[in-house]
C-alpha cells in the first residue's frame, strides 16, 4: 500500500491538499491556534479512505453509489473530532469525498463512477503532471495555516477552478477542431491528455479508419501540430 501511494505521490498529494482545505473551509475558526488549524486540516486524510479497498482489488467504495454510505459512517468520526452537529459533519465528509477524491480522479486518470454495478472507467482528463495545481494549493494551505484567512482560501479555490475551467475549455476546443479538420471518416476515437512537465500543453491521438494521427496543441487548443501519421 505504501509503495503504491509513493508511486502516485503527485495524485496523493493533490488529494490530501484538497481534503485539508475542504475540512478547514467547514470547521476552521479565526481564533484557532496554528496547532488547532493543523489538526482540523489533518482530518482531510479521510479523502484517501475510499482508495484503501483498491489494494484489495476492488473499487466498490470509490463511486457515486458507495461514497454516500461511507460518508454516513465517517461523519460520526468527524463529528467526534470537531464537536459539530452530525448533519454538518456529514456535509463536510461528503463534500470531501466528492471534491477531494472522486472529482480529482475523474479529471485525472478516471474513476469507476458506478462501481460495483459497472466497471466502466469515466474520465475527462485535465490533470497529469499536477505540479502547478499542487504548488498553488500548497501556498494557499500554508498561508491559511499561518493566518486563518478564509478569504485567501476562497481566492485560492477560485483560481484553481478558473485554471481547471480554462483547461476544460482548451480540451473541448481542441477536440472540436480535430473532428472538423481531420477529413477521414469515420473517426473512431479522439484522445486528448495534458502534455509537458507543467501540463500546460496538450497531446492528442486521433484514430480514423486505418490511420492514426498524433500531435500537440497549446493550452487553449490552438497552435495544433501533427507530429506523426501512421497507418
Amino acid at each position: 500500500m505504501v509503495s503504491t501511494l509513493i508511486t502516485h505521490v503527485p495524485s496523493t498529494t493533490l488529494h490530501l491538499l484538497a481534503g485539508a482545505l475542504i475540512m478547514y473551509a467547514f470547521f476552521g475558526k479565526k481564533e484557532y491556534t496554528t496547532k488547532q488549524r493543523a489538526l482540523i486540516m489533518s482530518l482531510g486524510f479521510i479523502v484517501l479512505i475510499p482508495d484503501v479497498p483498491k489494494f484489495l482489488g476492488t473499487t466498490a467504495f470509490h463511486s457515486l453509489i458507495s461514497l454516500p454510505f461511507l460518508s454516513l459512517l465517517l461523519a460520526i468520526f468527524i463529528q467526534k473530532r470537531t464537536k459539530a452537529k452530525y448533519w454538518y459533519s456529514l456535509l463536510a465528509t461528503f463534500t470531501t469525498f466528492m471534491g477531494g477524491a472522486l472529482l480529482i480522479d475523474w479529471i485525472g486518470n478516471g474513476s469507476r463512477l458506478f462501481s460495483p454495478l459497472s466497471n466502466k472507467n469515466y474520465a475527462f482528463t485535465l490533470l497529469k503532471h499536477e505540479l502547478l495545481l499542487i504548488l498553488l494549493m500548497t501556498i494557499v494551505l500554508l498561508i491559511v495555516l499561518k493566518t486563518s484567512n478564509k478569504l485567501i482560501l476562497t481566492a485560492g479555490l477560485l483560481i484553481a477552478l478558473s485554471f481547471l475551467s480554462l483547461k476544460a475549455y482548451g480540451k473541448l476546443e481542441l477536440q472540436s477542431y480535430l473532428r472538423n479538420q481531420i477529413q477521414v471518416a469515420p473517426i473512431k476515437w479522439i484522445e486528448v491528455e495534458p502534455h509537458g512537465f507543467l501540463g500546460n500543453k496538450w497531446e492528442f491521438v486521433v484514430m480514423a479508419q486505418d490511420k492514426k494521427f498524433r500531435g500537440t496543441a497549446s493550452l487553449l487548443g490552438d497552435d495544433v501540430k501533427i507530429t506523426s501519421r501512421m497507418k
